[in-house]
């Protein structure tokens, strides 16, 4: 698809989720380690949407539970996968947590990062001009 300026909302749309991915770019190599090609543009996207690519983030929620890493991972979450996986690391190794968040994506989907789909949700065709251009 060839964007012209009767495609400019689609443009605009492009644009910023093209920069989104270049602020994420550091992560870049390890995401397409653990992600089939076509899903790394969006892994980047949830990346930056969920930490700004800060692997040290911690979020705070009203329920008294964190959400941390770059991924975000929930108190709950992490809980429930670390037996499961057999998890020893925690939340803010970015390697563990983009390794389990592959296995996530590829086993129960995208889902799990519904609290920022506003942010990511529907590029669908804004990543496939991305990876054509």
């Amino acid at each position: 698809m060839f964007l012209t300026p009767d495609l400019l909302s689609e443009y605009i749309e492009c644009r910023e989720v093209k920069e989104q991915v270049v602020y994420v770019a550091q992560w870049h190599s390890l995401i397409s380690t653990y992600f089939e090609p076509e899903d790394v543009i969006q892994a980047m996207t949830i990346v930056y949407c969920e930490s700004r690519g800060k692997e040290t983030a911690v979020g705070r929620n009203t329920n008294g539970t964190d959400d941390v890493g770059l991924w975000q991972f929930n108190d709950k979450t992490w809980a429930w996968l670390k037996p499961k996986l057999d998890i020893i690391s925690n939340r803010k190794n970015p390697i563990i947590s983009t390794k389990v968040a592959a296995w996530l994506v590829y086993n129960d989907g995208w889902h799990h990062w519904n609290s920022s789909k506003h942010c990511w949700k529907g590029h669908d065709n804004v990543l496939l001009s991305i990876n054509t251009q």
